[in-house]
């Protein structure tokens, strides 16, 4: 299976559905745009890859396995619906294959592509080497995680979103402090691949909230130089992709940031994670006290 082409022609027919739509013009965007995009995403998906022997997963649907299947094909069709439509950041198309059919790990993909779907940008990565094209030039190009910056320095992407910014703060708040620049954005595929290129420096991912498909891209960054590993610095490649769950997980594009990022956290876990926690409570029970008083 020639897996760049497969790819690219997927991406290609997505972006082409997608540009037909007028969402971004509602004022609000609500669960069924969203639902439905996800819904006709998934149709062009299944269409495009109807003739190969594979078993195929798509995000929130149940696989779709095939007895003769000779590889596993994992794909998120939007990464950041509701961002892509509210015209936002950089929602992607993200799709990741394994030459396996069965006990299907994070470590056994071979193959990762994600496109931008406002951009245009892509990248993919094999076991051994990352690449970036941007849709400005039209060129391919090697990428590598060449940062080598401390945490002081660093570039970070720290989610508070989808109401959980109390869990995230609990597990990561020395980091708020350190980090010479924080961005929030929540295209997990994209934030990936913009570390895989040392566009930004490391990911953090503690709010009990993301999926393991979120990881998909995870041969990007691995082949460009970088880590991903659980907050006791375990690599995740062992992590099953038969199923989805929740993970929580720290994405670096160096060794050395990354052992600064860890210690960071666990000296706050150890010794002020419980006081912070308490202090946090003591701010939602004010917040309860005034909804209360002004219902």
């Amino acid at each position: 299976m020639d897996y760049l082409p497969l790819c690219s022609e997927i991406a290609e027919n997505l972006a082409t559905f997608l540009d037909k739509l007028r969402y971004q013009n509602q004022s609000i965007i609500d669960s069924k745009a969203k639902h439905e995009i996800n819904r006709q995403a998934g149709e062009i998906i299944r269409s495009c890859l109807a003739d190969y022997p594979i078993n195929l997963y798509l995000a929130g649907e149940h696989p779709k396995r095939n007895p003769h299947a000779g590889y596993s094909i994992f794909v998120d069709p939007i990464d950041g619906a509701s961002n892509w439509l509210r015209q936002v950041g950089d929602p992607s198309f993200v799709i990741a294959i394994a030459a396996k059919s069965s006990d299907v790990t994070l470590g056994d993909l071979d193959f990762a592509y994600v496109r931008g779907l406002r951009t245009g940008d892509c990248y993919y990565g094999t076991q051994n080497t990352a690449y970036f094209r941007s849709a400005h030039t039209q060129d391919y190009s090697k990428i590598y995680c060449h940062s080598q910056v401390s945490l002081n320095d660093a570039i970070a992407y720290l989610h508070p979103g989808y109401h959980r910014a109390k869990e995230k703060l609990s597990g990561s708040f020395p980091l708020w402090l350190y980090c010479r620049d924080i961005r929030s954005i929540d295209n997990s595929a994209m934030e990936f691949c913009e570390i895989a290129r040392g566009a930004a420096d490391f990911l953090v991912e503690c709010r009990y909230t993301s999926g393991n498909y979120n990881l998909l891209a995870y041969p990007i960054l691995k082949s460009a130089g970088g880590y991903l590993v659980d907050f006791r610095g375990n690599s995740l490649a062992s992590l099953s992709l038969e199923s989805e769950y929740i993970v929580d997980y720290v994405a670096c594009g160096s060794g050395y940031l990354l052992r600064e990022v860890l210690q960071a956290i666990q000296r706050w876990e150890q010794n002020h994670e419980k006081t912070f926690c308490s202090f946090l409570a003591e701010i939602e029970r004010e917040n309860q006290l005034w909804k209360s008083q002004i219902a």
